[in-house]
């Protein structure tokens, strides 16, 4: 047994004079939480990302969109056609529902995926920050 040491003792023992002593010269201990600060800040970048493209960028984006209306064929192939290239004839022209979600503002995989990826570049920045000023390298500003 690794760490055990027997040694005979001085009187009075029930077993002979017997000591058994564990020695914990070659163990190490470790704090083992349940979670950490590389889990609580990527968490926090990625949901307060995810968020702000679903409550904030979504809405505007969605506004601009349609503010823009659809390419029209006065744009590309006759001036004096106001007709959207799909009103013309061109079933290839309507938007596809590829990616259709039951969101009720229509928040798709891709946003999830795009933003998912913004938050955890915020993320990796955060974290390589804190770790380089655990390390004693200043890369924010300390006002």
């Amino acid at each position: 047994m690794k760490g055990l040491s027997v040694r005979p003792g001085v009187g009075g023992g029930r077993r002979g004079g017997v000591v058994a002593r564990v020695s914990t010269a070659g163990t190490s201990s470790r704090r083992v939480t349940k979670m950490g600060d590389t889990q609580v800040i990527m968490s926090v970048a990625n949901g307060a990302l995810l968020a702000l493209g679903r409550w904030g960028f979504l809405p505007y984006q969605r506004r601009q969109v349609e503010k823009a209306g659809l390419p029209t064929q006065a744009d590309t192939v006759d001036p004096s056609n106001p007709q959207t290239h799909f009103e013309a004839g061109d079933d290839r022209a309507q938007e596809a529902e590829v990616f259709f979600t039951k969101d009720p503002a229509g928040f798709t995989i891709i946003d999830v995926l795009a933003w998912g990826s913004l938050g955890h570049v915020i993320g990796f920045a955060c974290l390589a920050a804190k770790n380089a000023n655990d390390l004693g390298v200043t890369v924010s500003p300390h006002w």
